[in-house]
């Protein structure tokens, strides 16, 4: 599909729901009514690639929570065999336009989240999985790791290494590793 005028996010959340509820193989490229772009990348429909000028996960996604109408191209394509980038159904979730300024965590936690949300949804994420294994100071040992600026997997592995229960700490970077599927253990 070829969106020639700029039209509401909400119709491009919708083919992509389409896209991943169909397991669609293609290219999903996107402008924003901000002049940036993102390009998707599905196979069967998990989303196996996600660029943006930085070619960093969250400033796409940060780029598509922050617009508010699009023009974008689907073109089919052959399958690859590249892993999913994420889960193509947390990835709906972060830029769902019906749920922008909702967070789904504890009340006390919400302001904080909130920022994070629009900062950096891969730092978002991450603290999800962190509370799960040590509670509220997930928040704090994430943001932590941020300062440290490595890739992915190294903020991964600094959590890790943050963690006093040797099994809590492999239980957060098995759910970290297998929520971000294409960085390897």
């Amino acid at each position: 599909m070829a969106e020639s005028q700029f039209v509401d996010k909400a119709i491009l959340f919708a083919q992509l729901v389409e896209i991943v509820e169909n397991q669609e193989t293609g290219f999903l490229t996107i402008l924003t009514n901000t002049k940036r772009s993102v390009l998707l990348r599905f196979s069967q429909g998990k989303l196996t690639r996600l660029h943006s000028r930085s070619n960093q996960a969250s400033d796409a996604i940060h780029i598509l929570i922050e617009c508010t109408q699009v023009k974008y191209t689907y073109a089919s394509a052959p399958e690859d065999d590249e892993a999913e980038v994420m889960p193509a159904s947390s990835f709906l979730q972060l830029i769902d336009p019906r749920h922008s300024d909702v967070i789904p965590f504890d009340a006390g936690l919400r302001a904080s989240r909130a920022k994070q949300a629009i900062a950096d949804p891969v730092k978002l994420q991450l603290v999800e999985i962190a509370t799960e294994y040590v509670g509220v100071v997930g928040e704090m040992i994430v943001d932590e790791a941020f300062e440290v600026k490595g890739e992915i997997g190294e903020i991964i592995e600094y959590i890790c290494a943050a963690i006093p229960d040797e099994n809590q700490a492999q239980a957060f970077r098995e759910a970290a590793f297998e929520h971000f599927t294409s960085f390897k253990l």
